[in-house]
């Protein structure tokens, strides 16, 4: 398994909001389902968890492609990359 979609899983197990997936070409995406966050759908909220997802990103030395423009794309439900940090 690609060590890459084995350590994004990890750091987001207990976030049911995002879906990490992969087409097969060493890429791995992430998708957030701004409509099963918990506390409401309003953008403030849903934002909040996807600094979250984010952040917890982060803590396992991983990153999203596209910095804070991918923050409105996964508000609109949108694909961003999960890469490695840059070191």
């Amino acid at each position: 398994m690609n060590t890459l979609i084995y350590n994004a899983r990890m750091a987001l197990r207990d976030i049911m909001e995002v879906n990490i997936f992969s087409q097969g070409n060493d890429k791995v995406f992430l998708t957030v389902f701004p409509d099963l966050v918990w506390e409401g759908t309003e953008d403030t909220q849903t934002e909040k968890v996807i600094r979250n997802v984010i952040g917890r990103l982060h803590d396992m030395d991983l990153d999203v492609a596209g910095g804070e423009a991918a923050v409105r794309t996964l508000l609109d439900a949108g694909s961003v990359e999960i890469v490695r940090k840059a070191a």
